[in-house]
């Protein structure tokens, strides 16, 4: 744990004022108490105002959380501290956001689902059962969109267009609008669905959630869509742990290796920049092998 050596007043007052910008903008508010988690570590471990933070105080609170952290954690609390010291200067006579050397960890390559385990676990879901029939969709649109489980659970009624297998949607991280296709199967799973969705809950949300009291809540949230996919695997015989996100690194995967540009393939998924693709890019252990094997 984390000793407590301090806990700076005229910090917090930056710090509110760094977050009531940064939300003000394309924050989310949950990132936003993320950001707030990092800062309020470091303003206790180093304990001064702003104006005089020295480059040994970032060395310290560097040593303080390798001490309690995974290196990815104290990379990212280091991205965000980066990031309060870089808003500030020169505003704030402090030390320069360019002093500040983040500790890159080294990051695995997430698990992609392969086209025989998503088929392996459609074949366990009925197609006549509600629940059953949620998360089939769920398994469809995450297949042909690669879409975020956030942006998942945001699909509304109003702006799903039947005819044309498509929706609009918010991008979750920038908020702009982009749409998602689909294709016949995910449509004809889709026609199944929404007549008893409908007769069940009159609310705009595609996906509905239960409370332990047996009512159906107004929309349906990401921790309950990552156990449906757990129970899904479960039921499957899928023991490789897999999470809604796998599904995203496996459609821009073979967006891309179908012949599709990066400008194309960022669009669809719904990332600003073209860089942000080389994290989906990268190629497991297995995946590297068969790839080198095929170049023989």
């Amino acid at each position: 744990m984390i000793s407590v050596t301090g806990f700076c007043i005229f910090m917090e007052q930056h710090i509110h004022e760094f977050l009531e910008f940064k939300t003000g903008g394309r924050l989310k508010k949950t990132s936003a108490r993320d950001y707030r988690n990092s800062l309020n570590k470091f303003n206790t471990i180093v304990g001064k105002p702003l104006e005089e933070i020295k480059r040994e105080d970032i060395t310290k609170f560097r040593n303080i959380l390798n001490l309690s952290y995974a290196p990815k954690a104290v990379e990212h609390h280091f991205n965000v501290v980066h990031c309060f010291i870089k808003f500030w200067n020169p505003e704030v006579q402090t030390i320069s956001h360019e002093r500040i050397e983040i500790p890159f960890a080294k990051s695995n390559p997430r698990l992609t689902i392969t086209e025989e385990e998503h088929r392996q676990m459609l074949a366990v879901l009925e197609t006549n059962n509600y629940d059953d029939l949620q998360k089939r969709l769920m398994l469809n649109i995450l297949w042909d969109c690669g879409c975020r489980v956030g942006e998942l659970c945001s699909i509304n009624l109003d702006d799903i267009d039947f005819d044309n297998m498509k929706v609009r949607i918010d991008t979750e991280k920038s908020k702009k609008e982009r749409t998602l296709f689909w294709s016949e199967e995910t449509k004809e799973t889709l026609c199944k669905l929404i007549p008893i969705r409908w007769e069940i809950k009159r609310s705009n949300a595609l996906f509905i959630g239960m409370y332990n009291t047996g009512e159906y809540s107004d929309r349906l949230n990401t921790r309950t869509m990552e156990r449906w996919l757990k129970q899904v695997c479960m039921r499957a015989g899928i023991k490789r742990n897999l999470v809604p996100h796998s599904y995203r690194h496996s459609r821009i995967q073979r967006w891309i290796g179908s012949g599709l540009d990066l400008i194309s393939v960022s669009y669809l998924s719904g990332h600003e920049n073209i860089s942000s693709l080389e994290h989906y890019m990268r190629l497991g252990t297995a995946q590297v092998e068969a790839v080198a094997r095929k170049a023989m």
